[in-house]
């Protein structure tokens, strides 16, 4: 696929570099609260006499961040594989389909692989 700089939306054009920008930035954020994240995590490991409700504290705690920490790496990938989807060209298109995905939702989640109708199969619980 030919690359290109706009994704063409109904009354939109989106600048694909500045949805890159937006996405590296969010990237380096999620990448310093991680950081933080961990810190945290060897902190609290560190703490050896913690009184019983102190230490119940710091167990949920610990598994909070550790929560986040994981959800963080998932958006980071979801935007690492974004990025390799805008250096190949294949960026706005849905993964699931190969349609276009609307203007507004890259606005909205600039790393969306799947467009709105293929994001709403995937979450439908299947009996």
């Amino acid at each position: 696929m030919t690359k290109h700089t706009f994704i063409k939306g109904p009354g939109a054009m989106l600048p694909i570099p500045d949805l890159k920008r937006q996405m590296l930035a969010r990237r380096r954020t999620l990448f310093e609260q991680v950081a933080e994240n961990e810190a945290d995590l060897q902190a609290l490991a560190t703490n050896v006499e913690p009184e019983a409700v102190e230490e119940g504290q710091e167990e949920n705690i610990a598994r909070l961040l550790a929560r986040l920490d994981d959800a963080g790496q998932a958006e980071i990938g979801a935007i690492d594989r974004a990025l390799a989807r805008i250096a190949s060209g294949d960026y706005g298109r849905c993964v699931v389909c190969g349609e276009s995905i609307a203007a507004a939702r890259l606005v909205a989640v600039p790393a969306a692989e799947a467009c709105l109708r293929c994001t709403k199969a995937r979450e439908i619980p299947r009996r």
